[in-house]
């Protein structure tokens, strides 16, 4: 990375959203109410099927800052915010979630990392605060310790965006940007007093099957980063295949080879699926029907996070097409 001499720096924060219209108000109040204002926000609606246009219009009349809005059609959060860098026409671009709520001093907190020319990337922490009590199904986003460059809370230099090509991935596009910058010897530090609180929320067994389905994402920044990802991205744990294969073992046992083999599946299933299990409850206490759950349900996401990862390991997703028109 080339250095730069430190100037008061330009910012844009860039915000892509998809059918997030009774969250999307809140967020650009709080990035409205920076203690430092950025220069402009940018809003990509990626192809919103809700009443998001008509919210971002409504907001528009009346929002204190600059507000730009780009619209295209449905391409995943990647391409939205590689449209939303492209747009922007600040020297920082500060990336968060249309169901994100920075606090008052995000950027403020953020920037004087920035007076160092060798930091390419500040990356702040993300908060899960929630007054309800959580089930078994609350998706939580958390980067409470930094190594995860969620870019709910990710602010670059604009440059350096562009001299890695920008976001290339549909999904994972955060570790991709971040793994491309840190090849080329960029530095990304970490701010926690940099807080954006990303507010759980409940989702439904078909969120987690799309997401078992978005591994294939990982194994391809395995395969594309392959001397920064292992650092930060778990290689295909032994647990999966050990879970996998017990399933098939008890599967062929009852079928066919009777109690020798089906003893043997369970016992590859009785090491592999705690790990599994305890990962998904990150250490919270729930009903015996709710671990039930967690347990059958873990027996079905499994096979299928591992068959993507290897799937992504083998034949990465392809990069998605350049940015789109309004």
């Amino acid at each position: 990375m080339t250095s730069d001499a430190w100037l008061p720096p330009t910012v844009s924060v860039v915000i892509p959203t998809y059918n997030q219209a009774t969250t999307l108000p809140a967020t650009l109040a709080a990035v409205a109410a920076q203690s430092m204002p950025p220069r402009e926000v940018v809003v990509v609606d990626d192809g919103s099927t809700d009443h998001t246009p008509a919210v971002l219009a409504d907001i528009a009349r009346n929002y204190p800052l600059p507000l730009v809005i780009r619209r295209q059609a449905n391409a995943g959060p990647g391409p939205a915010r590689d449209l939303g860098w492209r747009t922007a026409t600040g020297s920082l671009i500060a990336y968060t979630d249309s169901d994100a709520l920075p606090h008052r001093d995000w950027l403020e907190a953020a920037l004087p990392y920035f007076t160092d020319p060798s930091v390419a990337a500040v990356e702040g922490r993300v908060t899960a605060e929630s007054d309800r009590a959580p089930t078994i199904w609350t998706h939580q986003v958390k980067n409470l310790f930094g190594g995860q460059f969620m870019t709910a809370n990710m602010i670059y230099r604009r440059r350096v965006i562009a001299e890695v090509g920008g976001f290339k991935t549909r999904h994972r596009e955060d570790s991709d940007l971040a793994f491309s910058v840190l090849e080329r010897h960029g530095r990304i530090v970490f701010a926690p007093r940099a807080v954006v609180e990303h507010p759980p929320r409940e989702e439904s067994l078909a969120f987690y099957f799309r997401v078992a389905n978005r591994r294939r994402y990982e194994g391809g920044l395995l395969r594309r980063h392959p001397t920064v990802a292992p650092q930060y991205v778990h290689r295909l744990q032994p647990t999966g295949p050990l879970v996998v294969l017990g399933e098939l073992l008890v599967l062929f046992g009852l079928v066919h080879a009777g109690w020798p083999v089906t003893s043997l599946g369970l016992a590859c299933l009785v090491v592999g699926l705690p790990k599994r299990v305890l990962a998904w409850l990150d250490g919270r206490s729930y009903s015996y029907r709710d671990y039930l759950t967690v347990l059958i349900v873990s027996l079905a996401l499994v096979p299928v996070e591992t068959y993507h990862q290897w799937l992504g390991l083998i034949k990465p997703p392809r990069h998605p097409p350049g940015p789109a028109a309004d």
